[in-house]
This record gives structure tokens, C-alpha cells and sequence, in this order.
């Protein structure tokens, strides 16, 4: 395993998760103005219906990951054209049944949750979405096929593509067609980056033919076992979301919907930047699960590490700078969407810290955990969401109630992760504070948590106070930045970084 193609992959996730986040920024922004934001809150709630086509998904991909690094590290290539076509043929197979089943049930929900108004547009929309998130998952199943061989950078050069060319699609189609044109930009975009992942899988991999067409028993059962565990865990990510969402609109309505989707977007954009960098280990794991086990816990605790030194600063920005996202992003200061962020940060902070944990188990083939972290988390979304925010909405905040129980899930749930990982393989609890990061911590918690709401109040948002108020947002986030340029492991990535990265 080449330590310079494994920091190539880490670099080129990091520039793929700016550059889509720049061109999501763009595009929202684009969206908020051509067609407002309770009609964007349309289009996430259908993209939320639909998503339950990832369930038949990330089980495989994630499995074809391992397995394909596996059958490389072991030279056996044609175990490998095997399994993929396998993965795809599979996964191509259950997408249509569960797309079928889908789409009357897509709008009997839609119909039950929207105002009338609405639902015509949803309900015309909601065939071109469950094509797009078809062709999605099957990208990613050819996509995984590409980082098990370690091909992670050319995944992140597809990805920016897809993101780049969504962006020129929308801003040609919404203009005409409003979300109609939104959803053909998204199929067309789809389609093209699958057609050149598949030519470059089969520049990787001999044996593949033009389509996918001999399907293996044993590989299908490899896959399936390993798989069927993931499951669990992306049945509970694909059920949270939809579920919030719903659940936001009947105690908030689609206005906070559109706002929620945003933070989220905002929150998981800084989760994804830090997460998919780390995720690169994944197959490295796996072969260090057949070739040197004993050096698993070492690359856990250096993970954690750099894991922590990114997240509690890049989380603690975020949510300083909301209220100038807001403005920027919106157009005008909006309290809801600041609100939002801030809560989600939070959530999301604990699910990143957890990452390293669960790369470590994902590589290992060790899912019980995990899987039981998830399940923990959507039970406690549904039933807890449900609850407060059928309470709260007599007080007009519904839809904070709902969101603050999604983050409070799900930390519950990942906590429980990182809990029992460091039970089972006898890691110290000690490392889940690095004594060096103490002070990054104290200045990302007092700035998010004590500063930023005497801001964000009533008195400090009048015109007047306006300017004092970003500049002191300003002077928060250059705390937080001067005290991470001060931490030792930013000199230890900088030399890392430019003493590894291919010229």
C-alpha cells in the first residue's frame, strides 16, 4: 500500500469536498432566488422521500470496497471483475423493485405531509428523483469498485465534474422549468459521470465487459454477508432524514424545512471535508487486516487525533459564522437557520469524532456496534422527535424541538460507538482528550457556546449593531484559527503534507 497515493486520495477528498461545497453554495444560492425557499423545501422533502432507494446500496458499496481490496491485495484480478459485476448487477436488480414499490408510496406520503398547493409540483418531480438517485447508487457501486484499488482520486475528479456540471444544468433549466428543470439537470449530470466511471473501471480492471453480465452465487453471498450488517447502518441514515424532515414540516411548515436543509447542507458539508479524508483508510484497513492486524490501533489513535484537531475548530467557525452565512447565502440575516446550525453542530461534532472508530470497523468487518449506535439513533429520531415536536409546536418551536432531538439522537447513538470501540480493543479513554488540544477546545466551546448568543440576540441583530456584531464574529473566529495555527499537529500535517504530496 503506497503511503503517496493513500495522502494523494486524502488531498484530492479534501479539494473534491471544497470545490463541491463551492459549487452547493453557488447553487442554493441560485435556487433561494429563482424559486424561494419553500418550494427548495419542496424538492428536499421529495429528495428525502425517495432516498430510501439507498438502502439498497450502501451495503454492497461499502462491501465491495472491502472485497475488492481484499481480492487486489491478493492479485486476483479475476475475482475482481467478478465481484463487481456482481455488486452491479445486484444492486441494479433490488433498485428497480424498491423504486417500483417507491413510487406509490412516495405520494401517498407527499400527500399526507404537503399543504395542496404543493403537492401537484412534488408529485411531478418525484419519477425524474427516483431516476436520479437510481443512477446515483450505481455510480457509487462503480465508484467503490475505483477505492478498492485505492483509485480514490479519480472518484473525487468524477465527483467535481458531477458537481460543477449540476451547477450549469440548473442555472440553463430552473429559469424555465422550476424544480422540473432542477430534477432533469440532476438525471442528465448523473448519467453522464456513471458512463465515464464505468470506461475508467474498465481501464483498471481486465475482464470487465462493455455491460455488467456474469453474476457469481459466492461472490453474491461474500458481499451479502458482510453487507446485510451494513445494512442496518444505512437503513437508519436513510430513514433519519426523511423522517426529520417530515416531521419538521407537520410542526414547522415548509418554510423551516427549506431553512433546515440549508444548515444541514452547511453542517455536513464541514462533516464530509473532514470525514471523507479519513474515510480513505477504509481500505487501508482492509489490507492491513490480511497483512499487519496488530498495526490497526496505532493508525485509530493518530486518526482520532487529527480527527479532533479539525472538527472541534472547523464546527466551532461554522457556527460563529452562521449569521454571516446567512446573509451571504439567504440574503438576509435568518434566526432559524442560525439556530440550526448551531444544534446540528453540535450533533455532527460527536458523529466525526466517532469516524475513526468507525472506519476501524468498517475495515475490520466488526459492525455490531455500529449497527446497534444506529438503530439507537433513528428510534430515538422518530419516537423523541415526534414527541417533542408535537409539544413544542404549541409554543411555536416545532421545528427547533425536532431538530435539537435529531442531533441529540444522533450523538447518542455514535457515542455509544466510540464507547464500546475503545471497550473492546482496550484503548484508553484518556485518548479521546489529547492533552495537546486543550486549549483549541476551550476556545471553540466559549466562542460557539457563550459568545455567539449575545450576538445573535434581539438587541445586538438592530441595524445599529450590525457591524459591531461581525466584527466581533470575526475577532471569534480569528481566536479560534490563531489558537489551531498555535496546536502542534498543524506544524506535524504541514510538514506531512509537503513531504509526501507527489509533484
Amino acid at each position: 500500500m503506497k503511503r503517496r497515493r493513500i495522502i494523494l486520495n486524502a488531498l484530492t477528498t479534501v479539494g473534491q469536498t471544497l470545490g463541491s461545497a463551492a459549487a452547493l453554495f453557488l447553487l442554493y444560492r441560485f435556487l433561494i432566488r429563482a424559486i424561494g425557499i419553500e418550494r427548495l423545501g419542496i424538492w428536499s422533502l421529495v429528495l428525502a422521500t425517495t432516498s430510501f432507494v439507498w438502502l439498497a446500496n450502501q451495503g454492497f458499496s461499502t462491501s465491495l470496497v472491502k472485497f475488492v481490496a481484499k481480492y487486489a491485495a491478493r492479485q486476483q484480478s479475476d475475482d475482481v471483475a467478478l465481484v463487481i459485476q456482481t455488486a452491479v448487477i445486484s444492486t441494479a436488480v433490488a433498485l428497480a423493485a424498491i423504486s417500483a414499490g417507491l413510487y406509490p408510496a412516495g405520494r401517498w406520503l407527499l400527500a399526507i405531509i404537503l399543504p395542496p398547493k404543493s403537492l401537484p409540483e412534488a408529485i411531478a418531480i418525484l419519477p425524474l428523483a427516483l431516476i436520479s438517485l437510481w443512477l446515483t447508487v450505481l455510480e457509487s457501486i462503480l465508484q467503490a469498485g475505483l477505492a478498492g484499488h485505492q483509485l480514490i482520486a479519480e472518484c473525487n475528479y468524477l465527483e467535481i465534474s458531477g458537481s460543477v456540471s449540476y451547477l450549469v444544468l440548473a442555472l440553463a433549466l430552473v429559469p424555465r422549468h422550476g424544480l422540473v428543470g432542477l430534477a432533469c439537470a440532476q438525471v442528465v449530470q448523473v448519467a453522464a459521470i456513471l458512463a465515464i466511471t464505468w470506461s475508467l473501471l474498465r481501464r483498471r480492471v481486465r475482464g470487465l465487459p462493455i455491460l455488467p453480465r456474469r453474476w457469481s452465487r459466492a461472490h453474491f453471498r461474500e458481499l451479502a454477508a458482510y453487507g446485510l450488517q451494513f445494512q442496518t447502518i444505512t437503513a437508519s441514515q436513510a430513514l433519519r432524514e426523511p423522517v426529520t424532515k417530515a416531521l419538521i414540516t407537520k410542526f414547522g411548515g415548509l418554510a423551516f424545512t427549506g431553512l433546515y436543509d440549508l444548515a444541514a447542507r452547511a453542517v455536513i458539508t464541514v462533516r464530509e471535508l473532514i470525514v471523507q479524508a479519513n474515510q480513505v483508510l477504509v481500505p487501508t484497513i482492509a489490507h492491513l487486516q490480511e497483512r499487519d492486524p496488530e498495526s490497526i490501533p496505532v493508525v485509530y489513535r493518530e486518526s482520532y487525533r487529527l480527527v479532533f484537531y479539525l472538527a472541534v475548530p472547523a464546527f466551532a467557525c461554522l457556527t460563529v459564522a452562521s449569521p454571516l452565512i446567512s446573509r451571504v447565502w439567504i440574503g438576509r440575516y435568518e434566526p432559524a437557520f442560525v439556530i440550526f446550525v448551531a444544534i446540528l453542530s453540535a450533533g455532527w461534532l460527536v458523529n466525526v469524532l466517532a469516524n475513526p472508530a468507525y472506519v476501524v470497523n468498517l475495515g475490520t468487518g466488526a459492525l455490531r456496534w455500529v449497527s446497534a449506535g444506529c438503530i439507537v439513533t433513528v428510534v430515538l429520531n422518530a419516537t423523541c422527535g415526534f414527541l417533542a415536536g408535537r409539544f413544542a409546536s404549541g409554543f411555536g418551536l416545532g421545528a427547533v424541538a425536532v431538530v435539537s432531538t435529531a442531533a441529540f439522537a444522533l450523538a447518542i447513538g455514535y457515542v455509544s460507538v466510540l464507547i464500546a470501540y475503545h471497550i473492546e480493543s482496550r484503548v484508553p479513554f484518556a485518548q479521546l482528550l489529547p492533552e495537546e488540544s486543550g486549549l483549541i477546545l476551550v476556545t471553540s466551546v466559549v466562542s460557539a457556546l457563550v459568545l455567539l448568543p449575545a450576538i445573535c440576540s434581539e438587541s445586538a441583530r438592530s441595524s445599529a449593531l450590525e457591524r459591531p456584531a461581525t466584527a466581533v464574529i470575526l475577532l471569534l473566529l480569528a481566536a479560534i484559527l490563531i489558537s489551531a495555527w498555535r496546536h502542534p499537529m498543524r506544524r506535524r500535517v504541514w510538514r506531512w503534507v509537503f513531504s509526501r504530496v507527489p509533484v
